[in-house]
């Protein structure tokens, strides 16, 4: 799955895509109807024989996407990939993504297309290079603009806004090159967080590639897999990931350091403790944002024996300390320990070590927490 990343792009969470809010109340026709039954997607947004590859709704890949991730993406190994509407929508706002330099050459910029299907069901495309000739400059104004920096560039971010621009099933939206966000919102679901203030609010993101008709789900089924380790054959249910992780008083789910305010752009105060979204039967995460816990995605059994990478969701605060390791791709090598001091108070430190020298190999009562542990709170 090779793919042109452009994190220079990537917006601070309070201006990305994701966020819709009230993009749809001015539109009219069909789009601004009450959803019926689904499927609500009928047309593949690419070729397929362009497509190689979908992600799970809600992966995660720490540093940089240390929470699950409420967008998917379309991969292909080439650019210049047509990108098409998938059902009747109105296009209600369009983002426009350019670089100021210096690192990054001055106007290289990309643009997020946000469209409503009907009233409660919205989505979008993020890292679109070019738009169809119905979005051109004489259509749409963009204004609304702010700037913000990223490592290596200077970036203005300018809205086109209060849109109502109908696209058919399989029209033309622009192209792409190598990998297309998309996302969808219903606001008809609520997906359950323990703190949803850390989060701005609720969170209504649904998976996309389940919003399809069940021929077009089982073609994007067919190409899912993880882009970080694509030997992994995805196996288990919840077949298209999810965003609920929490469990309230165990140490599953979403934690930050102490101190840290809502989730903004930078993920790097936070750790998610969950189920392997490729693997959820048999494998389970640490997505660790700060330096000191490893700022990485560390994948472990779930399930061993004892005290050793037990379930997080039957991790209670009982003062016993856990231990989860040793990673089961290495040459990554480490492993962790972990205590859940109350409902709301994690203790959690990296161990590196050599393959063989894990730690949760040798017996509990050798496990205590050194200067290098982190507390963390829901």
């Amino acid at each position: 799955m090779a793919f042109r990343f452009r994190p220079w792009m990537v917006a601070p969470l309070a201006m990305a895509a994701f966020l819709l809010g009230a993009c749809g109340d001015s539109i009219t026709g069909p789009q601004a109807e009450s959803c019926g039954p689904g499927p609500y997607l009928s047309v593949l947004p690419l070729p397929e024989v362009d497509l190689v590859g979908i992600p799970v709704h809600g992966g995660m890949d720490a540093p940089g996407h240390v929470l699950p991730t409420p967008h998917g993406g379309l991969f292909s190994d080439r650019a210049n990939v047509p990108l098409r509407s998938p059902a009747d929508i109105a296009v209600t706002r369009l983002r426009r993504v350019r670089s100021l330099g210096p690192s990054v050459p001055p106007g290289d910029e990309d643009y997020a297309i946000f469209f409503q299907v009907c009233d409660e069901l919205r989505g979008w495309f993020g890292h679109v290079v070019s738009l169809s000739p119905r979005f051109a400059p004489e259509t749409v104004e963009y204004t609304d603009c702010q700037t913000y920096s990223v490592p290596h560039a200077d970036i203005e971010s300018c809205e086109a806004s209060g849109l109502d621009i109908k696209v058919s099933a399989g029209d033309d939206l622009g192209t792409f090159d190598f990998v297309v966000d998309m996302g969808m919102e219903d606001r008809r679901v609520t997906n359950f967080y323990v703190s949803p203030q850390r989060f701005g609010g609720p969170s209504h993101h649904v998976c996309m590639w389940e919003q399809f008709d069940a021929a077009l789900q089982a073609v994007l089924f067919s190409k899912l897999g993880d882009p970080q380790r694509p030997h992994v054959v995805p196996t288990g249910e919840p077949r298209c990931g999810t965003m609920e992780v929490d469990v309230a008083g165990t140490a599953k789910g979403v934690w930050a350091e102490e101190g840290v305010g809502p989730v903004g752009g930078d993920e790097r105060g936070y750790i998610a403790l969950a189920d392997y979204p490729y693997r959820p039967q048999q494998e389970q995460v640490l997505s660790l944002g700060p330096e000191g816990l490893g700022a990485r995605l560390a994948v472990v059994p779930r399930g061993g024996s004892g005290r050793v990478n037990v379930p997080f969701e039957q991790v209670t605060p009982d003062g016993l300390i856990y231990c989860y390791g040793p990673e089961v791709d290495p040459p990554s090598s480490g492993s962790w320990l972990l205590r859940l001091t109350s409902e709301t108070e994690l203790m959690i430190e990296w161990l590196a070590h050599g393959t063989g020298a894990s730690p949760c190999e040798d017996d509990p009562v050798t496990w205590s927490f050194g200067s290098g542990a982190v507390p963390m709170v829901r």
